[in-house]
This record gives C-alpha cells, sequence and structure tokens, in this order.
C-alpha cells in the first residue's frame, strides 16, 4: 500500500470550513445571509474578505414539498476561505452564529 501523497500547496486545494445549520435555518446567496423560518436574518461577520459561503446541494423552491431528509441536507453548506487563510483559526468565528449547529474544518485531503 502507498502512503497518502498530500495535495498540492499551490493555494488552489483549500480546506473548507463544513456548517450544518440549526433546524429551521437556510442560507439566502442573494442576500448573503442566514434566513429562519420565522424571518430572523443574521448576515456573517467576522470572515476575511473574498470569503464564499456556498450551499452542498441546491435551493429548493418549495420547502413543503421536500421529504424531511431533503431538507435535512438543506442545512448542509461550506465557508471557503481566501488561499493564505486557514479554516482551522476561523471555526470558531462560524459557531459563534447564532445560527449554526455545527462546524468543524474539512478533512485533509490527499492524492492516492
Amino acid at each position: 500500500m502507498f502512503p497518502a501523497i498530500p495535495a498540492p500547496s499551490d493555494g488552489q486545494v483549500r480546506i473548507p470550513i463544513e456548517v450544518k445549520l440549526k433546524p429551521g435555518w437556510y442560507y439566502n446567496a442573494a442576500q448573503r445571509a442566514f434566513v429562519s423560518d420565522s424571518g430572523e436574518t443574521i448576515k456573517p461577520a467576522g470572515l476575511p474578505r473574498k470569503s464564499k459561503i456556498v450551499t452542498k446541494v441546491p435551493p429548493a423552491s418549495g420547502k413543503k414539498k421536500l421529504s424531511m431528509a431533503e431538507q435535512d441536507l438543506q442545512r448542509y453548506l461550506q465557508v471557503i476561505l481566501p488561499p493564505d487563510e486557514s479554516a482551522a483559526d476561523h471555526v470558531k468565528t462560524v459557531k459563534s452564529w447564532a445560527c449554526i449547529a455545527d462546524a468543524r474544518t474539512g478533512p485533509e485531503i490527499s492524492l492516492p
């Protein structure tokens, strides 16, 4: 068996912050904010410039039409930081947002 080879460190491959939202919350990319089912809004603060928040699945048009499993999938997203920033340095900031159920650094990747 061959040992794992680290990914190139040229900034093209970044380790994201994996995030799970609390039930009843979703990320609205157009507003760049987290929105609750009751209409409360939280703007993500404390991240470096050029950070991106991306959902893992496309947003659904009609939430009531989704199964419970599909609704659960809507709660997962990633925070992708600029190449010169470490995800581990910003997990605490992300966890401080009231809509976050869990946040952690993504796995280290390697080439086979």
